[in-house]
């Protein structure tokens, strides 16, 4: 399957946006690199577009040798696009000036960077894409490792064997700092925050004080960075295991306090060297894009990291059709710029256009998928014609997860249609499982899987699954509906329990339904059964 297939991404819904590209980019000069586990896309020459390359994938091969217990990969394409310089990245920037962003979606993350100042840009880039494997991969580490680590890792540099991480960046006082400034929290409110504060303030000195807390563990000394890596393989081994860092450590956290103060007094603060695993490729190869292929892939771009840049995008789409008329991937351009209008009608004509030029791109079957639940209105079938749009998504989806099984979200879309069949499918568990497996921090993918547990009778899957994506910090806006799912089979199962004369056991599961339940249909028969039985 060519890369182009692999990287038509689902579009935000907006309105228009009066285009800010006064003249549109001929597309020459382009060229497209793809890694293992990235895809590059350059107008940057041929030597530097390789380095930038080469340092993804020695990043990626660090990374799973620290925490070989975690699989730290990516269930999405990567796509990064290095501009040559800011006058080329200027038209497809994001507002505010920065030199480099990272626009995660859920079928691909998009990143921009100007490729002269890598150093400078491509921080940005490995911040954000090393939060992201860590939710997808250890979503029950706490906060202050996911950001702590996120900052030590963002400065990552290497060559052929060796690499590089918690280098300073500037000069003075400030170059300890790596990024950061400003006020630090203390490690006993680092490690008590559970969720980002919303104050600016707040925020920069919990970030700050989980990159201090993160650069004495991992930079310095071996001991410590090993306790770090079973901290790690213990959450792994047990998503619901509450062990803590200080806990790992043998020390109290007054103890862990004094020690980062006395850590941070050096000057400068050392920095970590590791060698690059061996496997990692020394050249890469680069195929030119022709005009037609950079335009969309640009287009491509915009719709995704800004959703008011959606006219831009489809002039972008419709030059690449006017130097090649029916180019499929532009024509699914045009779909994802109608679809993000609200039109669902001429969206689907454009994918199912689109389709017939390749069958094989599982992306164009999500889209056709998405778009097919959008006019079903993602409700339960109540006609002949609902259910054959129902019928015509779980074909796509099904598809989509034929051609591309390491696509999470292609699992997820099927296990969501199956649940929506009006009697329990026997393959939605097992598919939904297999989706949270590889969307284990996604709380909407866990809701979904509960679902099927309940349809299912599966009691006991469902207190453990609820239990795991507790501690893998689900919010609790999307856990309260997980456990009102929980009662109704506490419910269901009281009502056994009463059946084989279990009383006991059935007042208990009754009396905790009649307290905690939404509905008050189902309080009011808890009350009444749990009448009976006393």
């Amino acid at each position: 399957m060519s890369s182009m297939r692999r990287v038509i991404s689902l579009g935000f819904t907006f309105l228009l946006a009066t285009p800010v590209i006064s003249a549109l980019p001929t597309g020459d000069g382009w060229r497209q690199l793809e890694t293992e586990n990235f895809i590059v896309f350059s107008n940057l020459n041929e030597a530097a577009t390789q380095e930038i390359g080469l340092d993804l994938e020695r990043l990626q091969a660090v990374l799973e040798e620290i925490f070989p217990r975690a699989e730290f990969d990516s269930p999405l394409d990567t796509l990064i696009y290095v501009f040559k310089d800011r006058e080329s990245f200027e038209p497809y920037a994001l507002p505010g000036g920065h030199s480099g962003y990272f626009a995660p979606h859920k079928h691909a993350n998009f990143a921009a960077v100007v490729g002269s100042t890598p150093d400078e840009t491509l921080p940005v880039v490995y911040r954000q894409y090393l939060h992201d494997v860590i939710n997808y991969n250890v979503p029950q580490v706490p906060l202050w490792f996911k950001h702590g680590w996120a900052e030590i890792f963002s400065t990552f540099q290497a060559d052929g064997s060796m690499a590089q991480v918690a280098l300073p960046i500037g000069g003075g006082d400030e170059a300890n700092l790596g990024l950061l400034g400003g006020e630090r929290m203390s490690v006993s409110a680092v490690l008590a925050t559970e969720s980002l504060p919303t104050d600016p303030g707040q925020m920069n000195a919990f970030i700050h004080g989980s990159w201090a807390l993160m650069h004495y563990l991992l930079v310095d000394d071996e001991e410590r960075f090993e306790a770090a890596r079973r901290f790690v393989g213990e959450l792994v081994e047990d998503p619901t295991s509450r062990i803590s860092i200080t806990e790992v450590l043998g020390m109290d956290i007054a103890a862990l306090q004094a020690a980062v103060e006395d850590y941070l007094q050096a000057s400068p603060l050392p920095h970590r060297e590791m060698r690059v695993p061996a496997g990692v490729p020394t050249d890469l190869e680069i195929a030119p894009l022709t005009p037609d292929f950079a335009l969309f892939h640009l287009g491509d771009l915009l719709i995704h990291s800004n959703p008011e840049r959606q006219a831009d995008a489809q002039a972008h789409f419709e030059g690449a059709l006017q130097l090649t008329p029916d180019l499929a991937p532009a024509v699914a351009g045009l779909g994802l710029v109608s679809e993000a209008a609200g039109d669902l009608s001429t969206a689907e004509r454009y994918y199912l256009q689109a389709l017939k030029e390749y069958p094989e791109s599982f992306r164009l079957q999500v889209f056709i998928g998405e778009v097919e639940l959008g006019l079903l209105g993602k409700r339960r079938p109540q006609t002949p014609e609902q259910q054959t749009r129902l019928d015509q998504a779980v074909a796509a989806f099904k598809k989509s997860v034929e051609l591309r099984p390491s696509y999470g979200e292609g699992w997820a879309l099927l296990g969501y249609s199956y649940n929506l069949q009006a009697k329990p499918s026997a393959d939605a568990v097992a598919t939904l499982e297999k989706a949270y497996e590889m969307l284990p921090g996604r709380g909407d993918v866990a809701y979904n899987l509960l679902l099927g547990y309940a349809r299912a009778g599966k009691r006991q899957e469902a207190i453990d699954l609820v239990a795991t994506a507790e501690a893998r910090g689900v919010s609790e806006e999307q856990l309260a509906p997980a456990r009102q799912t929980l009662l109704q089979l506490d419910f269901q199962y009281a009502v056994a329990l009463v059946r084989d004369k279990k009383y006991d056991e059935a007042a208990v599961l009754l009396e905790k339904v009649k307290n905690e339940a939404g509905d008050a249909g189902m309080r009011q028969q808890a009350a009444d059964l749990l009448g009976q039985i006393k």
